[in-house]
């Protein structure tokens, strides 16, 4: 016999559940159902700190720049993302349980989540007012996709080995190549 279904959760419901959950397993919530988060690789890990240290030394307060860090809808109530890394210009507030105001997001493709990335978290990123630009980049090559948002539609680019990312939502240029140096892939 398989275990028991979940029954849906709101945000709130989903967050006391993930409380009682073991410590080193980490979920999102999609569309009301807990969702268990792979393992990250040595490369997601490397290019997920170089990005970091890349936007990191590019940013002024008060932008920062986040990492593994909660990314929510507020027109919904059973969706609650874990973005790989975020930027927001917008003051942490106590108790506030997620980034406010994202206006970048950066999701690193595996093959355990290339597929979710895109096809559900991206569409949600971009009903979100304040992101401005959502980056995938791939932990199996030299290869990054950026959606930006122009007025009312979405343009998407997508770069390899030498190009220059143009992240015009934190008025930075981040050099491809440079974000993989030294990760064998």
């Amino acid at each position: 016999m398989g275990a028991p279904a979940i029954q849906k959760m709101d945000i709130d419901e989903f967050l006391a559940w993930a409380d009682r959950q073991e410590p080193d397993t980490r979920y999102e919530l999609v569309g009301g159902q807990p969702r268990a988060m792979n393992a990250c690789s040595q490369a997601h890990s490397r290019l997920t700190a170089a990005i970091i240290i890349a936007i990191g030394m590019r940013l002024r307060p008060p932008c920062r720049v986040l990492t593994e860090t909660a990314i929510e809808r507020d027109d919904r109530n059973d969706r609650f993302y874990e973005a790989d890394i975020a930027v927001t210009c917008s003051p942490h507030q106590p108790g506030q349980r997620s980034t406010p105001n994202p206006v970048l997001v950066v999701e690193i493709l595996s093959d355990s989540t290339a597929s979710h990335d895109r096809g559900t978290k991206v569409p949600d990123y971009m009903q979100i007012p304040s992101v401005q630009e959502v980056l995938l980049v791939d932990s199996r090559a030299v290869r990054a996709q950026l959606w930006r948002r122009d007025g009312r539609r979405w343009i998407v680019e997508d770069f390899t080995e030498d190009a220059t990312l143009p992240l015009a939502s934190i008025g930075a240029e981040l050099p491809l190549a440079a974000l993989y140096d030294g990760i064998v892939l």
